[in-house]
């Protein structure tokens, strides 16, 4: 991959930026903070989206709605340009489907819209195997992070190990040799299972036998039950029937009793109704003799209406005759107070003599009506004996009449009574059988006793059965499923001997995934040996005074033209520089061969000189020119000597917070 153009929009601290990246040496410097590692986070938005590990957050500048990266690169021959975007919703930055697109030779290639399908079609492009992580591969093969190059040959030799196994990925054969312990664990204890389940083999056989031979003790005491129970059913149906013969016989009888006894009772009660009526009837008569001695006693006597009209009229005249009499006292007590005098009345003079004679007058007149009064109260005292027996007598008369009509009314129903006595008596009749209730009824409560017991008898042995039936259920599936254990037994024996010889072919196997990651290791130190060799020779043009080596350790070491070992810490900055940048690029190399992808066509440098002195800075340049085998190489740096190495020189600047990069 060749990078041709990188454009980034809204990018950190970048508004608007333009870059375009010709073969050779490309420098961008700038003081801290200027927003240099800004264009390296864009190209490697561009190249991973999501996958590079940044977030979106610390991509989008502050601020802004929307960014978008745009990626053009050269691949076999071929053109392409990536379009990465993102938006802002909220507090959300999600990826922008509008602006993700990538483009061949000026014609988009198909996408599904999502950011993976991106992501595989770029990994396509550049050739990336697919169990690989393709940041990883790309930072291995051509980006070098701040300090990584002084710090790859610095590394104690366990860390130096850790990184050369994950550029050799030797983390699959690890990761391999552990699955397979685990799956010899799984064997080893399937194999212990089956040997304890063999160590059991004659005893499961025992214990079949034994549920075979109860299951026919069962079988053979739940078909004699059956038997038993026929017996019993048959027995049981034949005293149901003789129940039913003898209970419509019972019922019949009892219908009979009861027409007898309903006909007995009504003869019963009519006669004690007939003698209560008759009993009633006397008391009547014996009243009505008594009230017509009474009535007689009483007499002939005039109507009480009659006796009691006289009654009023001598009242009436009564209490005239008193009004009369008190008149003529008051008139004449007037006339005596008046003295002499003219008469207010008859206007005559009024004299002793006239008094007297008035006196003697009123003295008559008073005499006659108190006689007359006298006369009628001693009529009113005739009278009040009359008007009592009066009474007696209407009030004994109506009684009588009342006993009459009560006295004609019970002979009428004596009479009735008498005939419905005659007719029900007429009925009676005992029946010649009905002696025999007794009898029957003790028969039938007897043979439902022995039903009922039959009943019992017949529930208990169902449920005898029932539970039988579920015991040899039980048993045969305990028989079926010790019997299929009996066969895996039996099947386990062969089986036994192909799990140990699958667990030492996989242990072998495992001891030689093990072999395995030290002959890589082997292999690959010899091809590093070469590898380094071959890239310090290319840096270090006419080098004649030393030559270099790898240990074991894969620790690099430097030989004097006598063959003395000289420690690389020993070595001037320039060789120490050309010692670090050719061990890198060795690694970047074998990686791409062991991944089995071209050698890369870029380096990236970032910050390269992080760790390095002052002779180590000025030799930095010389070193990279004399690198041929790659065409592109990218350094973003603050050290104004690597612009001696650069054939294109940018500065990037920031003011107000916002970056520019100028071509200088």
């Amino acid at each position: 991959m060749r990078i041709n153009k990188l454009i980034f929009e809204n990018i950190r601290s970048h508004e608007l930026s333009d870059v375009q990246i010709h073969d050779g040496i490309t420098v961008f410097t700038g003081r801290t903070g200027s927003g240099k590692s800004s264009i390296l986070i864009a190209l490697e938005y561009a190249l991973f989206g999501a996958e590079s590990g940044i977030p979106n957050s610390a991509i989008m500048r502050r601020g802004k709605q929307t960014c978008k990266v745009e990626l053009e690169f050269s691949e076999d021959g071929d053109n392409y340009k990536i379009i990465r975007g993102l938006k802002k919703s909220g507090t959300t930055i999600t990826t922008d489907v509008n602006n993700m697109k990538i483009l061949k030779n000026g014609y988009p290639l198909q996408l599904i819209g999502r950011a993976t399908d991106l992501n595989e079609k770029i990994i396509e492009i550049l050739g990336y195997p697919n169990d690989v992580k393709p940041k990883e591969l790309f930072e291995i093969t051509s980006y070098t992070r701040q300090d990584e190059i002084r710090s790859i040959i610095e590394l104690s030799t366990e860390k130096r190990q850790d990184y050369i196994d994950k550029i050799l990925q030797l983390a699959k054969y690890k990761q391999t040799w552990e699955n397979m312990k685990v799956l010899i664990d799984f064997f080893g204890a399937e194999l212990l299972a089956k040997s304890v389940r063999l160590e059991n083999y004659e005893r499961l056989r025992k214990e079949i036998l034994d549920i075979e031979k109860r299951v026919l003790e069962l079988n053979s005491k739940i078909k004699l039950n059956e038997q038993e129970l026929s017996i019993l059913k048959e027995n049981y149906n034949s005293t149901h029937q003789s129940i039913s013969g003898l209970e419509k016989e019972y019922k019949e009888l009892l219908e009979r009793r009861r027409g007898y006894d309903q006909l007995k009772g009504s003869e019963l009660s009519l006669k004690r109704e007939l003698e209560k009526s008759k009993e009633l009837l006397n008391i009547l008569l014996s009243k009505k003799s008594a009230l017509d001695s009474d009535l007689s006693k009483i007499g002939i006597v005039p109507e009480l209406e009659e006796l009691q009209s006289k009654n009023i009229e001598l009242l009436k005249t009564e209490e005239l005759l008193e009004k009369e009499f008190s008149k003529i006292k008051n008139e004449f007590n007037e006339i005596k107070r008046l003295g002499k005098g003219k008469c207010p009345t008859c206007k005559q003079e009024v004299s002793d003599k006239h008094i007297h004679d008035l006196a003697g007058e009123f003295s008559k007149l008073q005499e006659n009506l108190r006689h007359e009064i006298e006369t009628i109260t001693k009529k009113k005292k005739e009278l009040e004996p009359l008007i009592i027996n009066s009474k007696k007598r209407k009030e004994i008369t109506e009684q009588l009449e009342r006993i009459e009509s009560n006295s004609s009314e019970r002979k009428s129903h004596i009479e009735n009574t008498e005939k419905e006595l005659k007719e029900i008596t007429s009925k009676i009749a005992m029946p010649d059988d009905i002696g025999n209730i007794s009898e029957i009824e003790r028969e039938l409560n007897s043979i439902k006793k022995h039903e009922t017991e039959l009943f019992s008898k017949i529930q208990s042995i169902t449920r005898e059965n029932n539970i039988l039936n579920s015991d040899v259920k039980e048993r045969e599936k305990d028989f079926s499923r010790k019997g299929s254990e009996l066969v895996d037994m039996e099947k386990s024996k062969s089986e036994l001997q192909n799990l140990e010889q699958t667990i030492q072919i996989l242990s072998r196997m495992r001891e030689d995934i093990r072999n395995i990651r030290e002959i890589i290791r082997n292999n690959f130190l010899e091809d590093f040996k070469q590898e380094f060799q071959k890239q310090f020779e290319e840096i270090r043009k006419y080098e004649e005074e030393y030559s270099v080596d790898i240990k074991n350790d894969y620790e690099p070491i430097a030989f004097t033209s006598s063959g003395e070992e000289v420690p690389i810490i020993n070595l001037s900055g320039g060789e120490k520089t050309s010692v670090a940048l050719a061990y890198r690029l060795s690694l970047a190399n074998l990686s791409a061969q062991i991944s089995a992808i071209k050698p890369s066509e870029i380096l990236i440098l970032d910050e390269p000189t992080v760790g390095f002195d002052q002779d180590d800075i000025k030799a930095l340049p010389t070193t990279l020119r004399n690198i041929k085998t790659i065409p592109q190489i990218i350094i973003v740096t603050h050290e104004e000597e690597l612009k001696n190495a650069a054939d294109f020189k940018f500065e990037v600047k920031k003011f107000s917070g916002k970056s520019t990069i100028t071509s200088i």
